[in-house]
C-alpha cells in the first residue's frame, strides 16, 4: 500500500531537520537553568563593571554633598536596576535555547528558577561582601535600622565609660577636649552647651571629691541624662531617615517583581525560536 504523500513529506522534513515526534523537550532542563544563571550572573558582572566605570570616570562629586554626588547615587540605582533586567532576560533566554525548550509553561519554569537561584546568589554575593550593584537594593532598609540601633549602643557605650573608675579618672575624663567633642556628636549639642554640660557634672563630682560613692553617683546621674539625650537624636535620626528606607524597600520589591517579568520573558523568547523554526514539522 502505497504511503500518503503528506506522510511521506513529513517525515522528510523532520529527517532533514532532526526533529522527531517523540523529542519534544516538555521537562525540565537543570543544564539549561545553570548555564543561563551563570551566563546571567557574568553580564550582571559585566554590566556593573561598566557602570563603576563609566560613573567614575564621568563623576563630579566636589565635597560629596552636593547635586552631583545625589546624581550618582540615582544613575548608580538606575544602571543597577537596568543591569539586572538585562542579565535575568539574557540569562532566562539561555535557559531556554540550552534546555531545547519548545513550550511557554516549560519555559516559564526555566525563567523563574533562573531568577530564584540568581536572587540567592546575589544575597550571598551581598553578605559575603561583594556587591553586584543590585544587591545593595536589598539591604538598605535593614541598614538604616541597624545603624540607628548601632548609634544608640555605641553612643552608650562610650558615655557610660565617663562615670567609669576612681574619682580622679572620672574628672580627668571630663575635662579632656575630645570629651567635649565626642558629647557635642553623640547628643547633637554645640561645642559651648557639652562644655558646660560636662563642667557643671564635673563640680558636682568635685563637691563629692571626699566620698568616692557619692562622686561616682553624680558622675552616673549626670551621664545618664548624656545617654538619654544621645538616645533621643538617634531616633530622631531614624525617624528622619525612614521615608527612604521605605522609598527604597518599595524600590527594591519592584525591582525584584521587574527581575522576574525580565527573565521569564527572556525564556518566553528562547522557547519562542525553536518553536517557530519547527512550527511546519
Amino acid at each position: 500500500m502505497a504511503m500518503p504523500e503528506e506522510r511521506r513529506r513529513g517525515i522528510e522534513r523532520r529527517a532533514a531537520v532532526g526533529v522527531y515526534p517523540a523529542i519534544e523537550s516538555a521537562g525540565l532542563s537543570w543544564g539549561g537553568v545553570w548555564s543561563g544563571l551563570l551566563i546571567g550572573l557574568g553580564v550582571l558582572m559585566l554590566l556593573s563593571a561598566f557602570g563603576l566605570a563609566v560613573g567614575v570616570t564621568t563623576a563630579d562629586l566636589g565635597t560629596g554633598e552636593g547635586a552631583g554626588a545625589k546624581g550618582l547615587g540615582i544613575g548608580a540605582g538606575v544602571w543597577a536596576v537596568l543591569s539586572l533586567l538585562i542579565a535575568l532576560f539574557v540569562g532566562g533566554v539561555v535557559a531556554a535555547r540550552t534546555g531545547s525548550v519548545r513550550y511557554q509553561s516549560t519555559a516559564y519554569i526555566h525563567g523563574a528558577l533562573v531568577w530564584v537561584l540568581a536572587m540567592l546568589g546575589i544575597l550571598y554575593l551581598a553578605g559575603s561582601g561583594i556587591s553586584l550593584g543590585a544587591g545593595a537594593l536589598f539591604d538598605v532598609a535593614g541598614g538604616v535600622a541597624r545603624g540607628a540601633g548601632a548609634a544608640v549602643a555605641t553612643g552608650a557605650g562610650s558615655l557610660a565609660d565617663l562615670s567609669a573608675g576612681d574619682v580622679q579618672q572620672i574628672l580627668t575624663r571630663l575635662s579632656d577636649p575630645s570629651t567635649v567633642s565626642t558629647v557635642a556628636g553623640l547628643t547633637g549639642m554645640s561645642q559651648s552647651e557639652a562644655r558646660a554640660t560636662l563642667g557643671e557634672i564635673r563640680q558636682r563630682v568635685e563637691a563629692a571629691r571626699n566620698d568616692p560613692a557619692r562622686a561616682a553617683v553624680a558622675a552616673r546621674e549626670g551621664v545618664q541624662q548624656l545617654v538619654a539625650r544621645a538616645g533621643e537624636r538617634a531616633q530622631a535620626t531614624a525617624r528622619a531617615a525612614q521615608p527612604y528606607a521605605a522609598t527604597t524597600s518599595w524600590a527594591a520589591l519592584g525591582a525584584m517583581v521587574l527581575s522576574l517579568a525580565a527573565a521569564l520573558a527572556g525564556a518566553a523568547w528562547g522557547a519562542r525560536l525553536p518553536a517557530e523554526r519547527f512550527a511546519g514539522v
